[in-house]
């Protein structure tokens, strides 16, 4: 484990390793225990601050910032994510895989809640201990040893949330519809070399009033990268009745976008504890102050 953090410590920017320093000492370390155990771990993150989800060197990831927390804690020191945002879009309930100690010795292969889970360790607080409050460990969920919050995920569900600006929404419904048909998504995506297929199924794609706002509800196996912020700039120009080109479509800011949630098919049972809750509550109430204040303008 101490190779793996100082190759790790390596790859961090001048200014993460300041971050780390002054951080204050945490003496959340585990030293007893019994095994090992696969569990999956619920998070949200606002990504406005970050450089995206996935591990880069030298850059501020949210990857990286879960990353350091597991190995800084000892609990862990890899993780696989049920998506992958880009720089500036945010998640609501991101789940992420990882093998961490345990206190158990045996019955962890399993996705229910038994009574010895409540001798565990508590995951979410350990862990947010060492993460800033804008990213935040909402539940940790037990669950069998071959589960991958990547490769078991069968839906991920999008959200790109935006005012209504005048909109022909009659139009935008009839293009959400035709988005649900198409197979190839060439002209909705980011191109690579490393892309051998661009078709894709979507199984939902819909406008939703909320409140005094509106979200793009989008929702797929899987997404090709920038395919969501692609798709909601070509129904942005379809509302305004504007001319676009589709071999030539452009990318809606990131801001506005949030992972909404990873679908399985196990229900999975988080487990939280009420600290962890009560900084979420925090949150919310900051966020609702705002709403009111601003409510207005």
């Amino acid at each position: 484990m101490k190779n793996v953090y100082l190759e790790h410590l390596k790859s961090l920017s001048k200014d993460q390793l300041i971050s780390l320093l002054y951080k204050p000492y945490k003496n959340n370390k585990i030293y007893d225990f019994k095994s090992y155990r696969n569990v999956a771990l619920k998070f949200c993150y606002h990504g406005k601050d970050y450089s995206g989800l996935a591990e880069f060197k030298f850059r501020d990831t949210i990857g990286n910032r879960i990353k350091n927390a597991l190995l800084m804690s000892t609990l862990g020191d890899k993780i696989v994510y049920a998506g992958r945002t880009d720089a500036g879009v945010s998640a609501a309930n991101m789940i992420g895989s990882c093998r961490v100690k345990s206190r158990l010795t045996s019955n962890t292969n399993r996705y229910e809640i038994t009574d010895d889970d409540t001798d565990e360790f508590n995951y979410d607080l350990i862990l947010n201990s060492y993460l800033p409050e804008n990213i935040r460990i909402l539940g940790w969920a037990p669950v069998e040893d071959e589960f991958s919050a990547r490769f078991s995920c069968i839906q991920r569900i999008y959200r790109y949330y935006f005012f209504d600006e005048g909109y022909d929404f009659s139009n935008m419904n009839k293009m959400c519809k035709k988005i649900i048909s198409l197979k190839n998504f060439y002209d909705f995506c980011k191109h690579s070399e490393n892309i051998k297929n661009y078709n894709r199924t979507v199984d939902k794609c819909e406008i939703v009033k909320d409140n005094d706002l509106y979200y793009l509800d989008i929702r797929a196996r899987s997404f090709l990268h920038n395919m969501v912020r692609k798709i909601f700039w070509v129904l942005d120009k379809i509302g305004r009745d504007e001319s676009f080109s589709y071999s030539n479509v452009g990318i809606s800011d990131p801001e506005n976008l949030i992972f909404y949630e990873a679908i399985y098919p196990i229900k999975l049972n988080f487990l939280c504890k009420q600290k962890s809750n009560n900084i979420y509550q925090k949150i919310k109430i900051k966020n609702e102050i705002l709403r009111q204040i601003y409510k207005e303008v």
